[in-house]
Parts: C-alpha cells; sequence; structure tokens
C-alpha cells in the first residue's frame, strides 16, 4: 500500500488469499480510502526485492502509521542490519522500555510494513524463531536469502 508521502504497507499473500490479505492490511486504516493502481506501487516492489537497487544515498520512503510505542518499535527494527536478527528483548532495550519485551512483540507483530520494516529480524530471547504474522516458513526464508546474500 502506498500513499503520496511514501510506502505504508506491504504483505505476504498465498495464491487464492490476496482478498483476504487486503483486507488484513485494509482493516489497520479504516478511515482510508483504497484505489488499486498496480503502475503505482510495482515500482515499490521492484525496489524492494531487488538487491541490485538498494542504495543509501536513494532511500526507500516509508510511512509508519501506528502508535509512537510502535513506531518506536519500527524504527528500532530497521536499525538491525542486513543479515543479522536481534532478540525482542534487545528491541525492548533500544527504545528504553527493557521490561516491554510483551508489548514489543505486539508492535513487532503489528508492522504492516513487511520486509522492508524488517520484523522477520525478530527472535526469541533463546534465538528461537518465533511467530510472524505472514507464517514462519516466510521468516525462514527470508533470513535465510538474507543470510545467502549477506
Amino acid at each position: 500500500m502506498a500513499t503520496d508521502r511514501g510506502l505504508a504497507g506491504l504483505a505476504f499473500s498465498d495464491l487464492g488469499d490476496e482478498a483476504a490479505c487486503f483486507d488484513d492490511m485494509a482493516c489497520r486504516w479504516p478511515n482510508a480510502s483504497y484505489v488499486e493502481d498496480a503502475e503505482a506501487t510495482a515500482p515499490y516492489a521492484e525496489r524492494i526485492f531487488e538487491p541490485g537497487r538498494w542504495a543509501c544515498d536513494q532511500p526507500l520512503r516509508v510511512v509508519l502509521i501506528g502508535t509512537d510505542f510502535q513506531v518506536q518499535v519500527w524504527e528500532s527494527l530497521l536499525k538491525i542490519p542486513f543479515g543479522r536478527a536481534v532478540t525482542y528483548s534487545d528491541i525492548a532495550n533500544d527504545i528504553g522500555r527493557p521490561k516491554a519485551m510483551r508489548a514489543v512483540g505486539a508492535a513487532v507483530g503489528a508492522n504492516p510494513i513487511s520486509f522492508v520494516v524488517p520484523c522477520h529480524r525478530a527472535l526469541g530471547k533463546s534465538g528461537a524463531l518465533t511467530g510472524y504474522h505472514w507464517g514462519l516458513t516466510r521468516k525462514r526464508a527470508m533470513l535465510g536469502w538474507e543470510a545467502a546474500h549477506a
């Protein structure tokens, strides 16, 4: 999902589940108006999933729409280097809320811009893969893909 200010949502959908995926994303912003515009959103997808098009001098514009706490958590996720992972405790410490691991987990799970805001890089305290809104198979695949390209 894109706005005039930048990318606001990115989700994964299984073939045939596109409508349910859209509904899941749209319910996050119930007062918004939605217009399907593949021509406007295609450049985002091309840039996001093609590492050769990633450039520090041309950052991808994103719009983080959430509570102040959620935005703090998502900004912390953006600091995690490509190919690395951290624990929910690490994120809680980074935002100055060391006892808020559960709240951090909820905010990570509410991230509307998957892959770009790398919620897949958040792990349980033991280093185990924990829940992922779009499934643990996708989370494993993304972490593996990043490890291979890091």
